[in-house]
This record gives structure tokens, sequence and C-alpha cells, in this order.
């Protein structure tokens, strides 16, 4: 679910395909575990416990998803506060909310200035992007459950692109290499596993999936499996 272009560049696939940076990270204080993943987020961590607050909104949704897509429900959290805060970074806040208002060239089927619905390239709780993606361009990116759907789709598309390319990895690895695709697409992820990189070297701040796995480790700290 790539766009061509730029190997490496920072733009990577949502901030390039989203074209923002993303929110920033809570800050990190005390080193916890919980589940599989490790979190360096206190577990009281205010910015965080807000976010948590609006994830449970959509928990059933969520759960949901994440056991129809395989996936584990917090790492769906992890990629929602990532993107969002789930919704509280957005304009306005919520799931109708937009983000990524930079000014950006035509591309994809866009031939306007900005998309001729108004600004804000990035949809939704996920943050889908007008340019990139149909889904985006329709009223159904501010519906909560065809948004995180539609997220979780991209996570499964990454995993059989490389299944397809024959691609080895351990299931904490593919994981890592899923969602760094979800952000910096499945060919700039290949293309790092390929030349012996860090999963993260095409992702925004090189981090994105060691980003998302400390959030989702801070969602299992408040039960979330």
């Amino acid at each position: 679910m790539d766009r061509p272009g730029r190997r490496g560049s920072r733009f990577n696939w949502f901030q390039r395909l989203f074209g923002r940076k993303p929110p920033p990270q809570p800050e990190a204080v005390t080193p916890s575990k919980a589940g599989g993943f490790p979190t360096e987020l206190d577990f009281n961590n205010p910015t965080m416990l807000k976010q948590l607050n609006e994830a449970k909104k959509y928990r059933g949704l969520i759960e949901d998803l994440a056991r129809r897509h395989d996936f584990l429900p917090s790492v769906i959290c992890g990629m929602g506060s990532r993107e969002s805060h789930w919704g509280l970074a957005l304009t306005p806040p919520g799931p109708g909310g937009r983000g990524d208002f930079a000014q950006r060239r035509p591309r994809g089927n866009r031939r306007t200035p900005e998309p001729p619905d108004g600004g804000g390239y990035g949809r939704g709780l996920l943050q889908i992007d007008y340019d990139w993606h149909e889904f985006a361009r329709t009223g159904s990116w501010q519906k909560p459950k065809e948004n995180i759907n539609y997220g979780c789709t991209v996570l499964e598309n990454a995993q059989k692109f490389f299944h397809k390319k024959g691609v080895h990895l351990s299931d904490d690895q593919m994981l890592r290499a899923m969602i760094a695709a979800y952000n910096g697409g499945a060919t700039a992820t290949l293309n790092a596993i390929q030349a012996g990189q860090d999963i993260d070297a095409n992702t925004t701040g090189k981090d994105y999936s060691k980003d998302v796995l400390n959030r989702s480790g801070w969602f299992q700290l408040h039960g979330w499996r």
C-alpha cells in the first residue's frame, strides 16, 4: 500500500501518504512490561490516559475487528494512538476529524490545490489519506468501524505482500514489518529488510513500529489484550 518514490524519505506512507508529522509522542517515564510488548510509558501517563478514555469508546469495534483480521487489539490501540491520539489530535476532535493540513502539490487523482471537500488530507481515527485511497474520498472514513477496518485491511495486505515476496521473519519481526509498512509503505519496508537495515529505517522518525508497539504495551498494562 505504499506509493512509489523516494526510498528512505521521512515523508513516508503516512507522512507522504497522509502528509503530516505524527502527533507528539507522550513522555516516557517508567519502563514496564505487559504481555509481549515492553513499554517505556508510565502507567499513569496523563497524555495516554486521555487517549485510553477515547479508545474505550470504540473498544467493542476494536476487539471485533482485531479478531476478524487476527491482530491483537492492543496493536490497533497503539496505531490509533500514534496516528491521531484516538481522535484528540484531529480537527475537529473525534472520528470525523481531519489531520495533515500542510500544503502539498496535486497528486494521485487530485488536480486541485487541496481536496474539493476542504483541507485535511488525513481522514479519521487512523488518518487515511485523501489522495491515495478511494475510501478517504467517501463519507465512510468518518465512521469508526469503517475507518478501523480499513486500517486493519492495510496491515493484512502488508502481511500478504511480505509472504508473496518470500520474506522470512520471526513473528515479532513480521508484526513490526507490517506496522512499518502501514507507515512507510510495504516496498520501502522490504527494501530496508533486504538491505539489512532496521525495519523502521524508512518510517517517520525511523521508529514507527517500535513506537506503536511501545504504545501497545501501555494499553496492555490497562487490560487490553
